[in-house]
């Protein structure tokens, strides 16, 4: 492979490595610290990501709710929160005052340490898996940098690997909130992007820079929107909750072709049934988790969360390397 063709791979590796080694050395920041028994983004807003062992509670209200106040003293966020807890120590006991919706209520939690397990349930799947796929497609589109269905594959691992990359940094210090925002946003149509590609290439792209930016600028538009309404919970959840239905619906649609290229009788199958595996496997338990989260009783763990994600760049890799692009039957087949 000529260097010339495969450059922009590893100049695009250049940020994310450094994204990476940023966002390591915060999370080993956390090891020993005072922390609260649960994550808060930058807004104040309870995340649902944690471990059952972090709180006495299994409140259900308290996954969305916003932060108002810590011991009685009103709280504008993240960042003040953690100042908080840092002054009080390990062992203090905290009172917090959430709102979900309209209730309003109290909870007295004590401050307990972020021990260096709490890292390796927590940080290691989102900095790992993250890393991985992005290397992974990489390495795919190093190899086939003129095939559509590659290029378009790099996309979606590298908006889900930065977002994993710095989720470890939206629960403190925050240095990398917009890229966690944008790339979450980049999520819809870059699978969109591959669902245009493979297993059948659709002529609506191309190679035309203003298809481009019409797919992907009313995402980063959301995400820009996601940014400012960062401080009221009342926009920031509903525009949220419309990037999760996107990013269904985008993963939908490139199941449905795949599904369609093996009624289709495109040949070989094997790419394409890998492909489904792929999204499937790597997509379902996350789903599931989704559908049931109102009745799990505990946070959910990062490790079950994104652990099968990895299974995306590794099947679809075998797809794309292994097996030759799905065509048609030929007329002597079909006639």
């Amino acid at each position: 492979m000529r260097p010339s063709r495969v450059w922009w791979v590893g100049l695009a590796l250049v940020p994310v490595v450094a994204i990476f080694a940023v966002c390591l050395v915060n999370s080993l920041a956390w090891i020993g610290r005072p922390f609260p028994g649960f994550l808060i983004a930058e807004n104040g807003i309870v995340v649902s990501l944690g471990r059952s062992q972090w709180t006495e509670t299994r409140n259900r209200s308290v996954p969305f709710a916003r932060v108002l106040a810590v011991d009685g003293h009103p709280v504008s966020g993240g960042r003040d929160i953690q100042a908080y807890v840092n002054a009080a120590g390990v062992g203090k006991a905290i009172t917090y005052t959430f709102r979900n919706g309209t209730d309003i209520f109290r909870l007295r939690l004590t401050v307990r340490p972020f021990r260096t397990r709490d890292f390796l349930l927590l940080f290691v799947p989102l900095l790992g898996v993250g890393l991985l796929m992005i290397l992974v497609s990489a390495g795919i589109v190093a190899r086939r940098p003129e095939a559509p269905e590659a290029r378009a594959f790099f996309a979606v691992c590298l908006a889900f690997g930065l977002m994993l990359l710095t989720g470890s940094d939206a629960y403190s210090p925050y240095r990398f909130t917009p890229v966690f925002f944008l790339s979450l946003c980049a999520i819809p149509p870059a699978s969109l992007q591959m669902a245009l590609t493979y297993p059948q290439r659709r002529a609506v792209l191309g190679r035309r820079p203003l298809a481009y930016l019409a797919l992907y600028a009313p995402f980063l538009g959301l995400g820009a929107g996601l940014l400012s309404s960062m401080p009221d919970p009342s926009l920031f959840l509903p525009l949220l909750y419309t990037v999760y239905l996107f990013t269904a619906n985008a993963a939908l649609l490139y199941v449905g072709g795949l599904v369609l290229g093996l009624i289709d009788g495109l040949r070989p199958r094997e790419p394409i049934v890998l492909s489904l595996a792929a999204v499937l496997g790597s997509g379902g338990i996350g789903l599931a988790i989704l559908v049931t989260y109102p009745l799990l009783q505990r946070p959910i763990s990062p490790a079950v969360l994104v652990g099968p994600l990895l299974l995306l760049p590794l099947l679809e890799g075998v797809a794309f390397l292994r097996f030759a692009p799905p065509v048609g039957p030929s007329p002597e087949l079909t006639g």
